[in-house]
């Protein structure tokens, strides 16, 4: 398997986390989960379906070649061959709004197909691409046309966002006393723009730093873990965890995982 990221261009860079690649040549009878956790960072993804099979979801249904995947409160779980090639954008939590003008809320533990949102012929010009890289010329300047034609811009959330004011031991409603915003209108704000409430992003984020200190370090008590990440103690951090992700700590460590994007990992079946 070859993943590889990509810089946006610098018009980009307050949406646009990176563009990504992923691609794997194994056995074609071979079969992989895609294991999709509670994320804060919206998606859009494009299949090359004329050399490679699709992604399926559990039930069967077969996934868009292009689609966009809003913000995920729970998990899910996909299949996909072992040879596949797919391209990416991981946006930050508020530019779905600002690309395709749809309300964020709407688009929550979502997968719709980008035909829905956009006359754009931006699928096919990516199945024309002869590699990545050019896939990451022609999508940033799709992306780049809809900044300069569309004024979707909240500047307040996208300061929040960068400023990483809401982090996961932020007082959130202090936040919105020091920006001189009501709680009520705060929230609205964050549906509409990320799709969740202030809390809700907060406690995702917290989650999602409790995945990468367990990929990466080695905490002899759960309660350890749990103290650093501010939660009361270890039941409520598993409660939390078992939320997010359909299973708990020690089995998220446990698990074998061969690839990962955020907060989405490649297992073997």
């Amino acid at each position: 398997m070859t993943y590889h990221q990509y810089a946006p261009p610098s018009v980009l860079k307050p949406y646009v986390r990176y563009f990504w690649s992923y691609d794997s040549h194994q056995s074609e009878e071979k079969h992989l989960q895609i294991k999709s956790f509670a994320d804060r960072y919206p998606r859009f993804i494009f299949q090359d379906l004329e050399h490679f099979v699709p992604i399926h979801k559990q039930d069967g249904e077969k996934m868009p070649a292009c689609y966009i995947s809003g913000i995920y409160t729970k998990d899910s779980v996909s299949i996909i061959g072992g040879t596949f090639s797919h391209f990416g954008i991981s946006f930050h939590p508020h530019a779905l709004h600002v690309f395709f003008g749809v309300e964020a809320h709407e688009l929550v533990n979502t997968v719709p197909e980008i035909q829905l949102f956009c006359r754009s012929d931006i699928q096919s010009k990516l199945a024309l691409a002869k590699s990545h890289h050019e896939r990451v010329i022609i999508s940033s300047k799709y992306l780049a046309d809809k900044i300069s034609t569309f004024n979707r811009i909240d500047p307040l959330v996208t300061q929040i966002i960068h400023s990483q004011a809401i982090d996961e031991s932020a007082n959130v409603w202090g936040v919105a006393h020091n920006l001189k915003i009501s709680e009520r209108s705060l929230e609205r704000k964050f549906k509409i723009a990320i799709g969740v409430t202030p809390k809700k992003l907060q406690r995702i984020a917290r989650f999602e730093k409790a995945l990468q200190l367990l990929t990466q370090t080695r905490y002899s008590q759960l309660t350890e873990l749990a103290h650093h990440l501010n939660y009361s103690d270890q039941s409520h951090f598993i409660n939390d965890f078992r939320q997010f992700s359909g299973i708990t700590p020690y089995e998220f460590v446990k698990n074998k995982r061969l690839g990962s994007d955020s907060s989405s990992f490649i297992c073997p079946t």
